[in-house]
């Protein structure tokens, strides 16, 4: 292609770009126009000190931007994000990472919102991998309009091939599973600013789930990634705010997690802060997002207090597509984190790079809401 034809592309392709937003506008201010021409939005502010808003989600002063008013009625309640899903450790609900979070509409009409979420991780190298698998049940239900509590029921499921290395030479390779309740976490959001757009969210998780499994009875503790649990309370505070736009949502925030310390066996999980930043565009009832999160670790993770490869430094890409009706609400997604464990040598000493692909997960969630 000759030089001046891709000049001119180029410069067709940043006048689309710079006649988007306008366009966007232009198409937002009219439909605003028409739906607001059925609304009498003055007379209801004469007859009462304060509106609310029919979904529950935000009251307003007796002077609320009418536009806004239209915005918040189609989008307001969101769907609770999840902290994470999946990832290296023990249990679901280790506070690792943002990971993948579903930011589109929410279902409507019941006391309860229900959301399950299936996602899949493997771990462990190519000769001897190891399958986890994450059944999250997250239960919550709103207290006012400014409250939302929940709880988080996490089912695990590892398969692991061969672990033991006792495979080859005409000995049959012996597999293993180990699978159950995870640890639980309970969860309370609190909805901050003039239209709830400001969450602010506490979880506490509880060491319920098994931390000190055995290969057999009196032998050695199973790897710390494949425990279903890990013995030591794990807490977590998360600051999402949403910015509502013509084309959609950006959500962005921040975390903090203590993921348990030292348990009794001495395996150990580092503390982590987060930065992230998803944005999702309303498709008519989907949602496709993409998100950035950037995890830092105080050290690495121990396993009977010998270090693990796991990183001080990641950066993971999130991409999901959401869909909804009122009744229903379906989420797919995959997150991709590339990290910097600072470790130069592998354990024959020979010379390895710190930075690589960590594991891939991806999830399948359904929300409902019953009652």
């Amino acid at each position: 292609m000759k030089h001046s034809h891709v000049s001119t592309l180029f410069a067709m392709a940043l006048l689309v770009l710079a006649l988007f937003p306008a366009v966007g506008r232009w198409r937002e201010t009219s439909r605003m126009t028409e739906r607001l021409g059925g609304l009498n939005v003055a007379q209801s502010l004469v007859k009462r000190d304060v509106v609310s808003v029919p979904c529950g989600c935000a009251q307003f002063a007796p002077s609320p931007d009418p536009a806004l008013v239209v915005r918040v009625q189609e989008n307001s309640a969101l769907l609770a994000s999840w902290q994470t899903v999946g990832g290296c450790g023990a249990g679901s609900g280790g506070g690792s990472s943002v990971g993948l979070k579903w930011i589109g509409r929410n279902v409507t009409g019941g006391l309860f919102n229900v959301q399950e979420q299936d996602s899949y991780t493997k771990l462990g190298s190519s000769t001897y991998p190891e399958y986890n698998s994450f059944t999250n049940f997250l239960i919550t239900t709103d207290i006012g309009e400014k409250w939302n509590i929940g709880v988080n029921l996490p089912f695990v499921y590892k398969y692991l091939v061969d672990p033991r290395h006792i495979g080859g030479s005409g000995v049959p390779a012996l597999d293993y599973t180990n699978s159950g309740i995870g640890d639980i976490s309970f969860i309370g959001t609190r909805k901050l600013g003039r239209i709830n757009s400001l969450l602010l969210t506490a979880i506490v998780g509880i060491p319920n789930g098994t931390y000190d499994a055995r290969w057999n009875a009196g032998g050695t503790y199973l790897n710390q990634t494949q425990q279903i649990g890990f013995g030591k309370p794990t807490g977590s505070l998360i600051l999402d705010q949403t910015l509502d736009q013509v084309w959609g949502l950006i959500v962005f925030g921040g975390s903090a997690a203590w993921r348990g310390g030292e348990n009794k066996i001495h395996n150990y999980r580092a503390p982590s802060g987060t930065l992230y930043g998803y944005t999702g565009y309303f498709l008519g009832p989907f949602v496709p997002a993409f998100g950035l999160s950037v995890t830092g670790f105080t050290g690495h993770d121990r396993d009977q207090d010998a270090d693990q490869y796991t990183p001080y430094l990641t950066a993971a890409a999130n991409l999901s597509i959401e869909w909804s009706c009122p009744w229903v609400a379906l989420f797919l997604g995959a997150s991709f984190p590339y990290g910097y464990d600072r470790i130069y040598k592998d354990d024959n000493g020979q010379p390895r790079s710190p930075w690589r692909f960590q594991p891939w997960t991806v999830a399948l969630g359904v929300s409902v809401a019953p009652f």
